[in-house]
């Protein structure tokens, strides 16, 4: 959601890009800005990344060498960019963050000696334990792993969550337009999004997602501070954008209208 890197190591091509192409779903509708690679294969690909060329970008890719996933945070280090987060993925054991080098990885796993991964997950939001029981009885009654109704019972959940965390910043822009940010048309613009004022909106209005912390302080710093990370981040400005795009294709009354393939297509 924040646009962080994050790299899926899995044994296949086959599971690392289903991953990732799941992962990015999970968020929607906020785009991932990020570069969306689901099977990196060898060393010329890291252009795509700002590693040899062109400005850096933060990415979600998925890949099955580890070395190659070496030579990929030794370039990231050398050129002072930001750790990815790593995940690997295995059929078996489930999902594994990679900490640190004496993790203990399942058998036939082979990571290079002295891959550590330096960023530690910093999970702000309470995991919530009524979903996780709720699949792991639906996995147990579903002998096929693949079974639409999990499938289904997971991007519901997860639509959820993202509608709940997007409905401070849609509260605050449909009642904190200032009128002269509307434009002739009746289109509303954007541009005058204030992040301090939205802050103000959050502590006045709150949000239905719980969030970590021993306290009510606590538990309001970790949401502004993942809110503020999301407000600069590109993920939000891809997701504006998108966001004025429908609004003003709804006002001009193009969504529903049928496209002239449509028209010809009995």
């Amino acid at each position: 959601m924040l646009g962080e890197s994050v790299v899926l190591l899995a044994k296949s091509p086959q599971v690392c890009s289903q991953m990732v192409s799941c992962a990015a779903d999970l968020i929607r509708p906020v785009p991932y800005a990020g570069v969306i690679k689901p099977y990196l294969i060898m060393q010329s690909d890291f252009s795509a990344i700002g590693l040899d060329s062109g400005p850096p970008r933060n990415f979600l890719i998925g890949m099955t060498n580890p070395f190659l996933l070496k030579r990929m945070l030794a370039a990231l280090e050398k050129g002072g960019r930001k750790m990815p987060y790593i995940v690997y993925l295995d059929r078996s054991e489930g999902v594994i963050p990679i900490k640190s080098q004496s993790m203990q990885l399942p058998p036939g796993v082979d990571i290079p000696n002295g891959m550590v991964n330096q960023r530690s997950p910093v999970k702000r939001l309470k995991t919530d334990h009524g979903f996780t029981r709720q699949l792991i009885q639906l996995m147990k009654q579903t002998p096929n792993p693949r079974s639409h109704d999990i499938d289904f019972h997971v991007r519901r959940h997860f639509a959820e969550v993202a509608a709940q965390f997007l409905a401070p910043i849609n509260r605050y822009l449909a009642t904190g337009v200032a009128p002269d940010a509307v434009t002739a048309g009746g289109d509303p613009n954007y541009g005058n999004f204030n992040e301090s004022s939205f802050l103000k909106s959050l502590s006045k209005y709150g949000t239905a997602l719980d969030f970590k912390g021993q306290s009510p302080i606590q538990r309001h710093r970790s949401r502004d501070t993942f809110y503020e990370t999301f407000c600069r981040s590109p993920n939000f400005y891809s997701w504006l954008e998108m966001k004025l795009t429908l609004e003003k294709e709804a006002s001009a009354g193009l969504l529903n209208a049928p496209s002239s393939k449509s028209k010809h297509t009995t």
